[in-house]
């Protein structure tokens, strides 16, 4: 395998092309076998009707039977050919995705909250957003977890976790195969993310025959005496026994019809889910693992001796016996004779009496390979990336060439960082469009990934498991009669407390107390420094107010200055976004007003 993504993606793409290639005689042949059979199937019944021979009818019914052969082998091969399609379809994002451009997955908006602590700010989810650009799940319980690990705040003992994460994703890097076929088998249905609660749901139906001892004895043998009865008309039965028994079969078909149709909304259109479950979870059942955590995932995907996948197969096989209810004119005879739909809730129900408590644990299993393989897609992409050493006793942000990894590799401005100690503070100056905000956002989105367990972008990182907070886009708010100045505090005073309580946390503080007048906005931002330095948390303050920067004199040992310069070159605002120690000393906001014809 290639060592450039690039070039492995176009192998892929091109031995899906050989392989449709391959198969392309055979479903010629069987098209042409089955226009064959049915060309003879209208002859054979122009003869029939012709002159009524019986050996014409023989002959009709052999070529009916010999339609179901190659109508079958160009089924397997139409569902082959649809899984090299989706394969290569895969291949091909991928390789726009390494041209920086946002591909075919969900971006998360359902996850987008303004009052995180810092995914808002940070431009986790939404349209083009750090979630969109990685995400590889194709699952509700994929994208639920991945979205999970990115918004979550580390728990104390998170270290061997994170490192469990690494270990599996530096495995499941060059596991492109076994990735893109878990992919491709959810690619093939679209609704597993419309229709999530679908399954938890009917698990936690309660239980219509299971249970009634008296009505399983009703729904086998009421059936049973039924048809013997209509049989038994012709013997000379008086008719009105088996038109009783159905009437008998029609008033329990009415008593349960309300919960009998509350199960089938359920398991409506899921046949189909349930068997894309069943596929991905048979790539990760049979797949050769080496990390402990992929292994401990193949021992949760076990039940009763047997893997997981077979019995959400056995599910999808009910659930597609329940579709029966959509025909108009078969169902009704079969359920007013057999009492169908009791039948199928009776094994719906004996299916979730042994499997109902562990079939979560499966689909979270699944959620979390789909959250691991979207991180290895992102390190097979990103080579140049590193895995941080996560330092659990220390309070620690240590990296080499950091950069934002939603910027381009041509446009990206790396810089090496260091925050370390108790009550640090980095203040951050520099002029309008410098690149101050964005070198937050920098930190902050390699702080989640770095501590969701995923590499980050930089040579070199190591990073303690501190509880991120922002406030960086703080905005009024109309609906709760909020000005800018009030929310802002409200933010704020959210991050501080959590800081007074003595825990570790990390915060990216972007322009303070913007919403009120200069000298009030000064005095608290240093009130609140002078503040911030006697806990144990640490973070940076970008800001435009050069007094801010008078504190490194009072507190060199937990506060130091860095910058971002720009200047005029030809008339034209030049920036080179590298992290300088020291004080800005050059803004460009009167430079930018007379651009735009202010006199000054």
């Amino acid at each position: 395998m290639s060592t450039l993504p690039e070039d492995t993606y176009r192998s892929r793409i091109e031995g899906c092309e050989r392989r449709l290639k391959s198969q392309r005689p055979v479903e010629t042949a069987m098209i042409a076998a089955k226009l064959l059979l049915i060309a003879a199937g209208i002859f054979f019944l122009y003869k029939i009707a012709a002159d009524a021979n019986a050996d014409y009818i023989l002959l009709l019914g052999a070529a009916i039977l010999l339609f179901a052969v190659p109508a079958i082998i160009h089924e397997h091969f139409i569902r082959k050919r649809q899984f090299i399609l989706l394969v290569r379809s895969l291949n091909e994002m991928e390789i726009q995705a390494l041209g920086h451009r946002f591909v075919d997955y969900a971006d998360g908006s359902g996850h987008v909250d303004l009052e995180h602590p810092f995914s808002s700010d940070l431009d986790l989810f939404g349209p083009r957003s750090v979630f969109h650009f990685l995400n590889r799940t194709t699952t509700w319980f994929g994208s639920e977890c991945l979205a999970d690990w990115m918004s979550r705040h580390p728990e104390e003992d998170c270290h061997e976790i994170l490192k469990a994460r690494q270990d599996a994703i530096r495995e499941l890097t060059d596991r492109i195969e076994l990735r893109q076929d878990v992919q491709a088998y959810g690619r093939q249905i679209k609704d597993t993310l419309q229709r999530p609660n679908s399954f938890p749901l009917l698990m936690a139906e309660p239980y219509l025959v299971l249970k009634n001892t008296v009505l399983i004895l009703v729904i086998h043998l009421l059936p049973v005496c039924t048809l013997t009865a209509a049989g038994l008309i012709f013997a000379g039965l008086h008719w009105g026994l088996p038109l009783g028994l159905l009437v008998i079969q029609s008033y329990i078909n009415r008593r349960t019809r309300k919960s009998i149709h509350r199960i089938h909304l359920l398991t409506s259109h899921n046949a189909r889910v349930f068997k894309a479950y069943s596929l991905i979870i048979r790539q990760i059942e049979n797949a050769q693992v080496r990390s402990p955590l992929l292994q401990d995932m193949q021992t949760r995907l076990q039940a009763g001796g047997q893997p997981a996948s077979r019995h959400i197969r056995t599910l999808s096989n009910l659930a597609s016996f329940f579709e029966l209810r959509r025909s108009e004119i078969l169902h009704p005879v079969l359920n007013s004779l057999l009492l169908w739909d009791l039948h199928c809730v009776l094994r719906l129900e004996k299916w979730k009496s042994c499997y109902a408590e562990k079939a979560p644990d499966w689909l979270l299993a699944l959620g979390e390979f789909e959250a691991l393989s979207s991180f290895a897609n992102l390190h097979f992409n990103f080579r140049n990336w590193t895995f941080p050493e996560i330092e659990p006793e220390g309070r620690i942000f240590r990296a080499e060439a950091l950069g934002h990894f939603l910027i381009p590799p041509e446009d990206r401005i790396s810089n090496d960082f260091l925050a370390e100690g108790q009550g640090t503070i980095l203040v951050v100056t520099g002029p309008n469009m410098a690149g101050k905000s964005t070198f937050l956002k920098t930190l902050g989105v390699n702080m989640v990934l770095g501590l969701a367990g995923a590499p980050v972008c930089a040579r070199s990182c190591r990073l303690s498991p501190f509880k991120l907070y922002t406030s960086m886009k703080v905005s009024d708010s109309l609906d709760k009669h909020l000005s800018l100045f009030y929310a802002e505090l409200q933010r704020l005073k959210k991050i501080l407390d959590v800081i007074v309580r003595g825990e570790d946390v990390f915060y990216l503080l972007d322009e303070m107390l913007k919403g009120t007048n200069a000298l009030d906005r000064q005095a608290g931002a240093m009130a609140l420094m002078r503040q911030l330095v006697g806990f144990q948390a640490a973070g940076v303050v970008a800001t435009h107010d050069l007094e801010l920067t008078r504190l490194e004199e009072e507190l060199p040992e937990k506060i130091k200055n860095f910058h971002f310069d720009g200047f005029v070159e030809e008339d034209q605002l030049r920036f080179d976004y590298i992290l300088k120690p020291g004080k800005c000393e050059s803004f460009n906001a009167l430079a930018l007003m007379r651009r735009i014809g202010i006199k000054i």
